[in-house]
C-alpha cells in the first residue's frame, strides 16, 4: 500500500496482546518496523528516541495511563502521531472520550480479524477508524465487572493453551507445528476449538482472553518458543532465537 507508514509502535500491557497486534502489522499489513511498550512510560519514551515512528496503538488498560487526558497530552505534545487505541471495553462512552481526545481511531480487540485489519487501513491511510457501536445511542453503558467477560465456555486443553500462546507471539501455523511437533491440519483444528470456546475471532482477542486464564497445571516451566520473549519485528523477520522446543504433552 502506497504512502503506509513503515514504523508503528504497539503500546500494551499484556504480553500477549502486544505480540499478536505487532505480528498483525508486520505479517498482514506489511510494516517494516514495529516496537512495543509495556507501560505508558515507556511508550513516551519509545516516541522521544524513535521520531520516524508514524502511529501507536494503546490499549485503554496501559498500565501508567490514568485516563484520555494524558493521551489528548500526548497528541499536543506530536501533532503528526496518528493514535488509535486498541481496547476490550465495548462501551460507547469510552470510544466518546477517546475520540475527544483527539485519538485518529478506536479498535475493539474482539473485532473480527478482517474488520480489524480494515480498521487499521483506514487509519494508516490518513482516516478516523469509529466503530458502529457508537451510533448506538440506547446502549448502556458497560459494568467494569461484565467488561472483558465472553458468554462461552472459556475451559481449554493444554494443547489449545499451547498453540494460543504461540499464535499470540506471532508465530504462524507452520511455526507452531514445529515447535509443538504437531502436523500443521491439526493446530488449524486446535485454533478453530480454541477460538470457538473462548468466543473469539482473532489472534489479538484471543490473547486477551489467554492472559486472563489461569495457566494450566500441566504447562507450568514448560518452555514455548518466542511467548515470553517476543523479538522485536520487521519485515522479513524469523522465530526467536533459543533453545530447541521441549516436547510438550499431547
Amino acid at each position: 500500500m502506497e504512502g503506509i507508514p513503515n514504523h508503528i509502535l504497539v503500546a500494551d500491557g499484556q504480553l500477549l496482546c502486544r505480540a499478536g497486534l505487532a505480528a498483525m502489522f508486520s505479517r498482514d499489513l506489511g510494516i517494516a518496523t514495529v516496537d512495543e511498550a509495556g507501560s505508558f512510560d515507556d511508550m513516551v519514551a519509545a516516541i522521544a528516541r524513535n521520531p520516524g515512528i508514524a502511529l501507536v496503538t494503546i490499549d485503554l488498560d496501559l498500565p501508567g495511563m490514568r485516563g484520555p487526558e494524558k493521551i489528548r497530552q500526548m497528541r499536543l505534545d506530536h501533532p503528526s502521531l496518528r493514535v488509535v487505541i486498541v481496547a476490550a471495553t465495548r462501551d460507547r462512552q469510552s470510544v466518546l472520550d477517546a475520540l475527544c481526545a483527539g485519538v485518529h481511531g478506536y479498535v475493539p480487540k474482539d473485532l473480527p480479524a478482517s474488520e480489524m485489519l480494515d480498521a487499521f487501513r483506514s487509519v494508516l491511510a490518513g482516516h478516523i477508524y469509529v466503530p458502529a457501536l457508537v451510533s448506538d445511542v440506547c446502549a448502556k453503558p458497560q459494568a467494569s465487572a461484565q467488561r472483558n467477560v465472553a458468554p462461552h465456555d472459556q475451559s481449554l486443553t493444554d494443547r489449545q493453551f499451547e498453540v494460543l500462546g504461540l499464535l499470540a507471539a506471532g508465530r504462524s501455523n507452520k511455526e507452531i507445528a514445529r515447535a509443538l511437533r504437531i502436523a500443521e491440519g491439526t493446530v488449524k483444528v486446535h485454533i478453530t476449538a480454541a477460538f470457538r470456546a473462548l468466543g473469539v475471532h482473532n489472534r489479538v482477542s484471543a490473547a486477551a482472553a489467554l492472559h486472563n486464564l489461569p495457566e494450566p497445571e500441566a504447562m507450568r516451566g514448560a518452555f514455548i518458543p518466542g511467548l515470553f520473549a517476543p523479538e522485536r519485528r520487521g519485515r522479513g523477520a524469523g522465530p526467536a532465537g533459543g533453545p530447541e522446543p521441549l516436547p510438550l504433552a499431547s
